[in-house]
């Protein structure tokens, strides 16, 4: 079992590592297409940190799991709102709220990371559903880029041995990326067997945390204030990327059945919670402190161990 654990461990870091191979990759080859490079640029800032939980996603939903994807993308969010943005707080002492986060990002994140719980209130997340959750990503991507700048594009060409390079990177980032993703969905489901939880809670505890390591990352590299303020915004990118793209791919392949209410019902309590504490400590002040990311990642910890209890 600590075995299986392990290679789990491996599995995801080789996701999270391929993953930034693929972005970047596609970051170098859309900066010299004649198309407006800031809608592109915009959403694969977004699916930079959202890639591990795709893939894991779509293995688990080949596999007839889609209970494990949506319990990885609650788990995601929550930790996303709650662990990684208050360990970013705990760790710059106080991060700045820029722009006009308070009257669009914040309000945007919280209605469509509660969308999903809302369409499983008949326990099933249909394909329409999933097609819906799909296009209402791309409308509020289309809407973001054109609030975003430009970013010009580089002028150096990529010649023919440069382009083959990035192209057979391209591929096997996305191979070990799919291999890594359908590993690591058998080794969770043989845990989840040995240890008697369901696909929804390995998804939500051990599947998410891991997936989180590219938030975790940035958290490392951004422990200044101004460097901080920057990454709210990808983070609660990744955060709607998660509840639209991910669950509406899982959703279009195999339908989300989940009746266990009560697992449910205290993820989304929780969701609402951490969300109603982040909106309360930024509205005013328009910034988080280090006692607020104390707070928050509190909560996550509560909600962690609760999640124990009653496993």
């Amino acid at each position: 079992m600590v075995w299986n654990i392990f290679v789990g461990l491996i599995l995801l870091i080789l996701i999270v590592l391929s993953s930034g191979v693929v972005v970047d990759v596609f970051e170098r080859f859309v900066s010299h297409l004649p198309i407006k490079k800031n809608r592109v640029i915009s959403i694969l800032v977004g699916f930079s940190l959202a890639l591990p939980e795709l893939f894991v996603g779509i293995a688990a939903a080949l596999d007839g799991k889609p209970q494990m994807a949506l319990g990885m993308v609650v788990g995601a969010s929550m930790a996303n709102l709650s662990l990684i943005i208050g360990g970013l707080a705990i760790l710059a002492s106080v991060i700045p709220i820029v722009g006009e986060y308070l009257k669009r990002d914040l309000w945007v994140t919280v209605g469509i990371s509660l969308m999903p719980f809302a369409m499983l209130f008949d326990g099933v997340i249909s394909r329409i559903e999933g097609g819906v959750l799909v296009v209402l990503y791309f409308i509020y991507a289309f809407y973001l880029s054109n609030e975003k700048m430009v970013i010009k594009s580089s002028k150096k060409k990529i010649n023919s041995h440069e382009r083959w390079g990035l192209v057979v990177m391209l591929v096997l980032g996305i191979i070990i990326m799919s291999v890594c993703s359908w590993q690591l969905v058998q080794i969770a489901v043989g845990v989840a067997a040995v240890w008697g939880v369901s696909w929804f809670w390995m998804g939500l505890i051990l599947i998410a945390f891991g997936t989180t390591l590219p938030e975790l990352l940035l958290l490392s590299f951004s422990r200044k204030k101004h460097r901080a303020s920057l990454v709210l915004p990808d983070l609660l990118g990744s955060v709607v990327i998660n509840s639209t793209v991910i669950l509406g791919v899982v959703a279009l392949i195999t339908p989300i059945v989940m009746h266990e209410s009560l697992q449910r019902g205290l993820s989304g309590m929780f969701l609402v919670i951490i969300l109603g504490l982040f909106w309360l400590f930024t509205k005013s002040k328009r910034k988080l402190e280090r006692w607020e990311g104390v707070v928050l990642v509190g909560f996550y910890l509560m909600f962690i161990g609760l999640q124990f209890m009653f496993a």
